[in-house]
């Protein structure tokens, strides 16, 4: 292979890719329903939007939109963190993310782009099983994913372009210049065994530590960065060895193939009938409006994703889907009952009707607000 060729797909430990997609899927999940879903009273006030892309401006996107948005990609992102990924519910899940924070500039945090990007880029990752990545206890099983190499060049521009802007304002751009290099030569580390190169890993390593950990920036973004650096650039049976803890009770799930549609069959496919009806009706409990729409679609797109599995070509791997939404439903309420999202949302919603001169409205918010008051 030529060396660009050996660069882009050139064989990387297969832990990386599927501890990555799951952490970030994970934390988008929570980060929505804690971050953005507070704030969507402000979405469709005064009938007038304008939106990152101009092909949305003349669309006003209502509060029960945003919300049941929010609610679906959620829903869809953490279920997939939780069992083996799709390609078409990472799709939906790109899709839905896109749309809640370019559909209006009320939502201009800067690292969304960014997180749009490595969405797309999952939707090209290997879909692995626990079992195909971690199959082996003594060697990391490698193989080619260009994709989650795109992931890291991709974030190495990221930090190229804040070394830029910093050089620019006369300040210090070494640190952002560090973490651009070492997501650049992290990604070869699988496939290279040069001691130096090994041992120079975890020095890189503390640039991205130290740049989020010492810079102020807006909401989860420490978090998310933090974490695939510490995936990225950890020793190959460093991750190979957390992940197989991680994963010890997903390699035991059942996943034989049934053959023929016999009486097994059957009870697969009415039980995963049943979770698809009943996972959406955990979000009766979470009183919000839209919530019931989008998680009612996420139980649609989840049976588009199961599609021929369900019945023609069953298994057990449509019960653990199933459980996976249902899962991701449950998270959702427990979130929001636990946290004060829901109070956030309806006082916000009070203060809105009342800048409009909506009292009717401002008093339905506060009685609202008033009942999930921390």
């Amino acid at each position: 292979m030529k060396p660009l060729e050996r660069y882009w797909f050139g064989e990387v430990a297969l832990a990386r890719p599927y501890l990555l997609l799951r952490l970030v899927l994970a934390l988008l999940a929570f980060d929505l329903w804690l971050n953005l879903l507070p704030d969507a009273a402000k979405y469709g006030a005064g009938a007038f939007n304008v939106a990152h892309f101009p092909w949305f401006d003349d669309f006003v996107p209502s509060s029960g939109f945003y919300l049941g948005v929010l609610a679906f990609t959620g829903v869809l992102a953490l279920s997939q963190a939780l069992y083996r990924p799709h390609r078409i519910a990472l799709t939906f899940v790109a899709v839905g993310y896109t749309l809640a924070w370019s559909c209006s500039l009320l939502d201009s945090v800067p690292y969304h782009y960014l997180l749009s990007l490595y969405l797309i880029c999952f939707i090209f990752f290997p879909m692995l099983s626990a079992r195909a990545a971690f199959s082996r206890s003594d060697v990391a099983p490698l193989g080619a994913a260009w994709a989650y190499v795109l992931l890291c060049v991709s974030t190495a521009i990221m930090y190229f372009y804040v070394a830029a802007w910093s050089a620019s304002q006369g300040e210090p751009y070494w640190l952002p210049m560090a973490c651009c290099a070492g997501y650049l030569i992290a990604s070869m580390q699988d496939r290279l065994a040069l001691p130096g190169f090994r041992l120079a890993l975890p020095v890189l390593l503390l640039a991205p530590i130290t740049f989020h950990l010492s810079t102020p920036q807006q909401g989860w973004f420490p978090a998310y960065m933090l974490g695939i650096a510490l995936i990225v650039f950890a020793p190959t049976a460093a991750i190979h060895s957390a992940g197989r803890l991680l994963t010890r009770p997903s390699r035991g799930l059942n996943e034989e193939r049934i053959d023929g549609l016999d009486e097994r069959a059957s009870v697969v496919f009415y039980l995963s009938l049943l979770g698809l009806v009943t996972a959406p009706m955990l979000s009766m409990f979470v009183d919000l409006p839209g919530v019931k729409t989008g998680c009612t679609l996420t139980a649609i797109a989840m049976l588009f994703v199961m599609g021929r599995q369900l019945y023609l070509t069953p298994r057990f791997r449509p019960v653990w889907r199933v459980l996976s939404l249902f899962g991701a439903c449950l998270a959702l309420w427990l979130t929001v009952s636990a946290s004060d999202a829901r109070f956030d949302y309806y006082h916000q919603g009070a203060l809105q009707a009342e800048s409009r001169g909506d009292e009717e409205a401002a008093e339905t918010y506060r009685e609202k607000a008033a009942q999930y008051a921390p």
